[in-house]
């Protein structure tokens, strides 16, 4: 038996006429803001709902006091990566918090002291200096310094890591790269200390040996090239590390590696900065940065067809962030082109895994729609609106709203239906 909801129980009849189907009138300007507003924290809810940030269990958030220092410290936070999941599990090893035969804490001075004397007694190997360098870094996020980059500068513990490597003729090679964490590691020290320079002797040196990968087949080719990338990777994350930094520096050492390719086609240029070049887009793309400067932004798009064989998604988006001139031409083309409710949407774009294939492109057309709002192109802005609407309901939470709306409607029907029967 149908029973009506209150609300539309004692709610006049003639409210009922109210209920028609028709087409949405045109937005003016307020409202497509309000509008792309909702929907942009609808869509950002979602997101923490279906992808929640890596916690663990031993971090306190009672105090607000705690809570402010966290959000003051963020730069040293980025706990979301496997590496970081990694180097927090060594931190809070007790076998690494106190070493035989010494007690209490120590403090960064003492920790490479130990450093030094390991050195010298020829005890000193890569897994022990990467816990040397990782209790540095523990003690610097414990300090009180604000800067985490300000900390590790100050301690020089990069520049005596670098030091024992040259001086043990372990940095003849790229081996102790392979240590993913200490390699990751080392190059923050030495991106904070102004020691960048050291490590082009590396990725040059990786670089140049690219043509021996050619004779290689099957997994050793995969390793070799993987071997060919990290020393740049590593220190294009070092260079991007925190959650608001300039990209600059990292723009510019993409262009500088791409200088060790001369007169290189872009299918022997891409197995190589095809890597490097997409996390680097994904950096700019996705997380919080200062505004880059012009000439390093140019140079980085002029890499783009380089970088990716969907340069056409990249350099829509990309421009779109242009730190000086943005447009959303290039994004509208591409909207009209792979997006439209006519067209069926690509397979995939490049250098993006499947699960984040849709949160991509619903932050390309946010991140349009802005744009296209700040210009004064409303009616534009509201067909990209449309789009994310048509294509990702769910994400957006569009379809429970749709949802009810129904249910709304079906229930005002059947009681119009009542109303008639009554009178018959």
């Amino acid at each position: 038996m149908f029973r009506p909801s209150q609300s539309l129980l004692f709610r006049p009849m003639p409210a009922l006429n109210k209920l028609k189907i028709h087409q949405p009138l045109p937005l003016n300007p307020r409202e497509s803001q309000q509008l792309l507003n909702i929907l942009t924290t609808s869509f950002r809810q979602h997101l923490d709902r279906e992808h929640p940030p890596w916690k663990t269990n031993t971090v306190a958030v009672s105090s607000p006091q705690s809570s402010t220092t966290s959000r003051r410290r963020r730069k040293s936070e980025p706990a979301a990566h496997p590496t970081d999941q990694h180097l927090h599990s060594l931190l809070t090893n007790p076998l690494f918090s106190v070493l035989p035969g010494v007690k209490g804490n120590k403090t960064s001075a003492e920790r490479m002291e130990m450093f030094d004397q390991a050195v010298a007694k020829g005890l000193m190997d890569i897994q022990y200096a990467y816990i040397c360098l990782a209790g540095v870094k523990r003690d610097i996020i414990k300090s009180s310094v604000l800067d985490i980059r300000d900390g590790m500068k100050d301690c020089g513990a990069g520049l005596k890591v670098l030091k024992w490597l040259v001086s043990s003729g372990m940095a003849n090679d790229n081996e102790f790269l392979k240590h993913n964490a200490f390699g990751e590691l080392l190059m923050q020290f030495l991106v904070a200390e102004g020691l960048q320079e050291a490590t082009w002797t590396w990725i040059k040196r990786a670089l140049e040996g690219r043509p021996n990968i050619d004779r290689l087949e099957g997994p050793a080719r995969l390793e070799a090239r993987q071997d060919t990338i990290r020393p740049l990777m590593l220190l294009l994350k070092a260079e991007t590390m925190g959650p608001v930094v300039s990209l600059d520096n990292a723009y510019i050492c993409l262009s500088r590696a791409a200088g060790y390719f001369k007169s290189s086609s872009i299918v022997d240029m891409r197995p190589f900065l095809g890597p490097p070049g997409l996390f680097l887009a994904h950096r700019t793309i996705f997380n919080s940065h200062e505004p880059p400067s012009e000439s390093s932004f140019e140079s980085f798009l002029g890499l783009i067809p380089v970088i990716s064989k969907d340069s056409d998604y990249y350099l829509a988006h990309l421009n779109v962030l242009h730190p000086a001139r943005p447009t959303p031409d290039f994004a509208m083309d591409y909207l009209s082109k792979h997006m439209d409710s006519t067209s069926e949407l690509p397979q995939g774009i490049d250098g993006i895994s499947k699960v984040r294939q849709s949160r991509s492109r619903i932050q390309f057309c946010l991140d349009t729609a802005k744009l296209l709002l700040e210009t004064e192109r409303f009616g534009e802005a509201h067909w990209v609106m449309d789009l994310l609407r048509t294509n990702y309901p769910k994400q957006l939470g569009v379809k429970e709203e749709n949802r009810q709306l129904e249910q709304a409607r079906a229930e005002a029907s059947s009681l119009e239906l009542l109303e008639r029967l009554s009178l018959a």
